[in-house]
């Protein structure tokens, strides 16, 4: 059985037991759900059917400050898009939203994120300004 849950109690934990969190729709029936819930994806590689689906990585600052972050991720022909991107603060054990918190880093930062996609391990590379950021999308390319 899969266990899903609201997207709002999705934690970094969670994506290193699973590495890809795809949108539960389709279990709207059961009471207490409705869409805002996420559940682990029985795929390990990264295809078009999941995207919007939450994936893991790391955000990292100018100064190497290094942060477990999530965001939803999007593949468009040989473009990968990010948004939503929510980061982990161990220190104040505490979840963020980058562009509520985009004033306190030095930028541009960069976001790192391994996964399989189309069948290859890829390692995506995003850098980001505060014009990105307040966009809410980054983007790299696939190759």
């Amino acid at each position: 059985m899969r266990k899903s849950k609201p997207i709002d109690k999705l934690t970094i934990e969670d994506l290193k037991e699973n590495p890809i969190w795809e949108w539960a729709i389709d279990e709207e029936e059961n009471e207490e759900q409705d869409e805002t819930w996420v559940r682990p994806s029985e795929a390990k590689n990264f295809t078009e059917e999941l995207n919007g689906s939450i994936v893991s990585g790391e955000l990292v600052t100018n100064i190497d400050d290094i942060f477990p972050m999530m965001c939803s991720l999007d593949i468009d022909n040989n473009q990968v898009i990010i948004s939503s991107i929510i980061f982990y603060n161990e220190i104040e054990d505490e979840y963020c939203a980058l562009e509520d918190v985009v004033k306190e880093f030095q930028l541009p930062i960069s976001i790192n994120i391994e996964l399989t996609i189309k069948g290859k391990p890829k390692s995506l590379i995003f850098s980001a300004n505060k014009v990105d950021i307040y966009k809410n999308d980054l983007k790299t390319n696939l190759n």
